[in-house]
C-alpha cells in the first residue's frame, strides 16, 4: 500500500508540487480545495434537484401532502399550484446561475493561483541563475537556462496545476454523485463501477508511457528548436556567406517537426477518452435493453433504473473524460519537475554572488590605499593544472598596471578573481589590508568597470546604454553629456539623427568596434567607477582606432582612475606604472613600459 502510494501519479505531483510551494502558497492551496470541495456539493445538488422537480411538477398534489412543501406554499400565500411551481423553478435557475458565477470565480482563482506561483517560481529560477558560479554559466547552453527559467514554471501551472485542480473537481463531484447513487440504488453503482473503472484502467495503461515519452520529446525538441533558431538569427552573416542556410535550416525545421508532432500526438490523446467512454457507455445501455427483452423485465421500474442510469451516466462521463485528459497531461509534464526540483525556499546560494535589491544602496568598501592580492591560487573543477599559481600582485589608488601574457597564462582568471566572478582557492584578496566581506560585495562590484572584447550593448538608446540599468526618465542629462565627452563620443553624438535617443540595434549593430569601446568606457564613468578593468578592449580593432582608444583611455588619467590592462599589443600599455607578465598561473616578471620594449628588441 505504501509503495502505491508513494508511486501513483497523482499523489507524488502533489507532493512534488507542494515541495516547490512556499508556506503562502501552502496554505492557500487549502483553500482551493476548499473551493473546489463546495463547488462540487453544489454540482450534486443542483444535478440532484431536477428529478424531484420535474417529479413535482407532475405530481402537484405533494404540495399539499408534504408538510415543508406546504408550509412554504402557506407562508408566501401563492394563490395557486401552478404559481408555486413557477417559482420553484424561478429559484432553481436562480441557484444555477449563482452556482455558475461561483464556478467561474473558482476556476478563475485556480487559474490565478497557479500562474501566480509561476511567477514566483521564475523569480526565484532566475535568483538561482545569478547566483551560480561564472564557470557553470559559461559551461551551459544558454537556450537551456531561457527554456528553465522563463518556460518551465509556466508548464508547471498550464500542464500540471491547472490539470490537477480540474482533477481534484470532477472526482469530487463524481464521488458524491457514486455517494447519492450508493443511496438510491447500489446495483446501479455496481453497474457503473463494472463499465467505467476497467475502461479508464485499460484506456490509461493503455497511453500513460506514450504520453511521458511524448512529454519528453516535447522538452527535447523545443529546446533544441529555439538553439537552432538562435543559431541561425545571431550566425545570420556567417551562414548566409559560407552558403549553409539549407544546413541550419533543415536541422531547426526537423526539430520543429519533431516537437509539433509530439504536441500533435499529446492534443490527440486528450481527445480520445471522450469517444472511448461514450461508445462503452453506449455498448452497456444496449446491453441492458437486450436484457430486458430476452429476461422479459421492462416493467416500470426498469425503466425507472435505466433513466437514472442514462441520466447519471451524462453527467459522470463529461467528468471522467476531464479527469483522463487532467491524467494525461499531468503524465506528459513529469519532466517539469527534474527541471524545477533544485529550487530552493530560501536562497543562501554560493558566496561567489549576491544578489542586489532594486532600490538598495550598498556598502561601499574603503579603498584610499590599495589592492592586494595575496598567494592566490585558483583550479578550474576538472582541471590539475592550476589557472593560478601563488599569485601576489599589489596596485596602488590611482596607478596604471597592465598584464600580458600568453593565452591562457591566467590573466582573465585574475580579473574575474578581482571582480569576485570566482572565488580563490587559495590566499585572499584585500582592499586596503582589509579582505571584502559579504555585504561589501555589491558595493565592490560597483565601483569596478569593465571593459572587455566582446562588451554588452542593449537594444536600446544611446543614453539607456551608457547609464546601463537607469530607466530612461531618471537619466541625469548632464552627467551622460560629460562621459560622452570624456570618452571621445561628443562629435559621435552629435552626427546621430536622435543624438542621445538614437537606438544602437541589438547588440550595437549600427555601431562601430571603437565606438562600443567608448561605449564602454563611457558606462563606467557614469556609474563613477574607481577602478576600470580593460580585458583586451582593443584587440579586434585596426591600429588608428586603437590609437584613437587609447587617447580616450588618456582622457582618464585626469580622472586619477586605478586603472588595470590586459593587452596583446604593447603600445596600449605605454602609460602603464608597471606592467606583470604571466606564465602558466605565476607572475615571472614585473616590467615597465620601457624595459619592456627594450627587452622585446633585443629578442628580436
Amino acid at each position: 500500500m505504501r509503495k502505491w502510494f508513494l508511486e501513483n501519479l497523482i499523489v507524488t505531483s502533489v507532493i512534488k508540487i507542494n515541495r516547490l510551494l512556499n508556506p503562502k502558497q501552502r496554505k492557500k492551496s487549502v483553500l482551493m480545495i476548499f473551493q473546489i470541495f463546495s463547488l462540487g456539493v453544489l454540482d450534486v445538488f443542483g444535478l440532484a434537484s431536477l428529478l424531484p422537480i420535474i417529479h413535482l411538477s407532475t405530481h402537484q398534489e405533494i404540495i399539499f401532502s408534504n408538510n415543508y412543501l406546504h408550509q412554504i406554499y402557506l407562508f408566501m400565500n401563492f394563490s395557486s399550484p401552478e404559481f408555486f411551481i413557477l417559482f420553484i423553478f424561478f429559484m432553481t435557475v436562480l441557484f444555477f446561475i449563482i452556482k455558475n458565477i461561483l464556478g467561474v470565480w473558482n476556476n478563475y482563482t485556480q487559474i490565478k493561483f497557479s500562474y501566480e506561483v509561476a511567477s514566483n517560481l521564475t523569480s526565484r529560477k532566475l535568483k538561482q541563475f545569478l547566483k551560480l558560479d561564472i564557470i557553470e554559466i559559461v559551461s551551459k547552453n544558454s537556450s537551456v537556462f531561457a527554456s528553465n527559467i522563463s518556460a518551465s514554471p509556466s508548464e508547471l501551472s498550464a500542464g500540471l496545476m491547472v490539470p490537477l485542480f480540474s482533477f481534484f473537481s470532477e472526482l469530487i463531484v463524481v464521488f458524491l454523485i457514486m455517494i447519492g447513487i450508493l443511496i438510491y440504488d447500489l446495483k446501479l453503482l455496481i453497474l457503473l463501477a463494472l463499465i467505467l473503472i476497467p475502461t479508464i484502467t485499460i484506456f490509461y495503461r493503455l497511453i500513460r508511457k506514450r504520453t511521458y515519452n511524448m512529454g519528453l520529446n516535447k522538452n527535447n525538441s523545443r529546446y533544441y528548436t529555439f538553439q537552432y533558431l538562435y543559431q541561425i538569427i545571431h550566425g545570420y552573416i556567417d551562414v548566409l556567406l559560407m552558403n549553409k542556410t539549407a544546413h541550419y535550416s533543415k536541422k531547426f525545421l526537423d526539430k520543429n517537426k519533431e516537437l509539433n508532432n509530439s504536441l500533435t500526438y499529446l492534443s490527440f490523446y486528450e481527445t480520445m477518452p471522450n469517444r472511448f467512454i461514450e461508445v462503452i457507455a453506449i455498448i452497456a445501455v444496449f446491453m441492458i435493453f437486450a436484457y430486458s427483452i430476452f429476461m422479459h423485465v421492462a416493467d416500470s421500474g426498469f425503466i425507472a433504473f435505466l433513466t437514472i442510469f442514462v441520466a447519471a451516466a451524462y453527467r459522470i462521463l463529461p467528468s471522467f473524460n476531464r479527469i483522463i485528459i487532467s491524467v494525461v497531461r499531468i503524465k506528459s509534464n513529469q519532466v517539469v519537475f527534474d527541471i524545477l526540483k533544485d529550487i530552493p525556499i530560501d536562497f543562501s546560494g554560493t558566496d561567489a554572488l549576491v544578489i542586489e535589491s532594486e532600490n538598495e544602496i550598498p556598502l561601499l568598501p574603503s579603498f584610499e590605499k590599495s589592492i592586494a592580492l595575496k598567494n592566490i591560487s585558483f583550479n578550474y573543477k576538472g582541471n590539475k593544472k592550476p589557472a593560478l599559481n601563488k599569485i601576489s600582485v599589489k596596485i596602488n589608488k590611482g596607478e596604471i598596471v597592465g598584464f600580458i601574457g600568453t593565452s591562457g597564462s591566467g590573466k582573465t582568471t585574475l580579473f574575474n578573481i578581482l571582480l569576485r566572478l570566482l572565488i580563490e582557492n587559495e590566499g585572499e584578496l584585500l582592499i586596503d589590508d582589509k579582505p571584502i566581506e559579504k555585504e561589501l560585495l555589491i558595493g565592490w562590484r560597483k565601483m569596478i568597470g569593465y571593459v572587455r572584447q566582446d562588451y554588452f550593448l542593449i537594444d536600446s538608446s544611446f543614453a539607456e546604454n551608457i547609464a546601463f540599468g537607469i530607466s530612461p526618465e531618471n537619466i541625469n542629462i548632464q552627467k551622460l553629456n560629460d562621459c560622452i565627452k570624456l570618452a571621445s563620443l561628443e562629435e559621435f553624438v552629435k552626427s546621430l539623427p536622435k543624438g542621445i535617443e538614437t537606438q544602437i540595434g541589438e547588440k550595437g549593430s549600427k555601431l562601430s568596434g571603437g565606438q562600443k569601446q567608448r561605449i564602454a568606457i563611457a558606462r563606467s564613468l557614469y556609474h563613477d567607477s574607481e577602478i576600470i578593468l580593460f580585458d583586451e578592449a582593443t584587440s579586434a580593432l585596426d591600429h588608428e582606432t586603437e590609437n584613437e582608444i587609447i587617447e580616450t583611455i588618456n582622457n582618464l588619467f585626469v580622472q586619477k582612475k586605478t586603472m588595470l590592462m590586459i593587452a596583446h599589443r604593447y603600445t596600449t600599455l605605454r602609460k602603464c606604472d608597471k606592467i606583470y607578465e604571466l606564465k602558466d598561473g605565476r607572475i615571472i616578471a614585473v616590467h615597465t613600459y620601457d624595459e619592456l620594449i627594450k627587452q622585446r628588441i633585443q629578442v628580436n
